[in-house]
């Protein structure tokens, strides 16, 4: 665990960059809340990718003291993941691959908190048979490909097309259904 003492300005900068959350991969556990008592107090942790003494997990003679308060080399973390990267599994977490949980947990939080409404549009999902296959569409998978230019302006999604049609695409009568399906939105609309 650290010795250091990390300046509050690099303290604070770190919470925010986290969005007060665990930055290992998959966790995201908000740190400022216990979750078993909802009672919101710091249950946060500062642990160093390079640790900052040279014994210390992944450690370093020259990059240990360079970087022991340097941001890019921090992450805010749970206890079980502060432990389990410096002391249970240390092999298992190199510079690279706690590095990379960093910088993939702050671009997200930069992503989601850059929303305004002027990026926002109204997710519109079709969905038709192609062949002997489905088209499922998946709001999640909607929103995803939307990112990071667009985001949905209301849930849930419109949703037009005919679901698990008994029709098949190479049926005349597939596409005359299809293509009114498609305008009935528009026709009512209009009335």
């Amino acid at each position: 665990m650290s010795v250091s003492n990390i300046p509050d300005k690099v303290k604070v900068r770190l919470w925010g960059k986290a969005a007060g959350r665990c930055q290992y991969e998959g966790c995201n556990k908000p740190l400022w809340l216990d979750p078993l008592t909802k009672v919101e107090f710091n249950i946060s942790y500062i642990a160093h990718i390079v640790a900052d003494k040279p014994n210390g997990p992944r450690g370093d003679s020259v990059l240990s003291e360079k970087l022991k308060n340097d941001i890019e080399n921090l992450m805010l973390a749970c206890d079980e993941h502060h432990r389990l990267i410096d002391k249970v599994d240390v092999e298992g977490h190199p510079v690279t691959r706690l590095k990379e949980m960093k910088r993939k947990h702050e671009q997200r939080i930069e992503m989601l908190t850059s929303i305004t409404e002027d990026y926002q549009s109204h997710v519109l999902l079709y969905g038709a048979n192609v062949g002997q296959h489905h088209s499922p569409v998946s709001w999640d998978k909607a929103v995803y490909a939307m990112h990071p230019e667009r985001y949905p302006a209301e849930k849930p999604a419109v949703e037009l097309g005919i679901g698990n049609s008994p029709f098949k695409d190479n049926e005349s009568f597939y596409w005359e259904m299809e293509r009114q399906n498609l305008n009935l939105p528009t026709r009512l609309n209009r009335d």
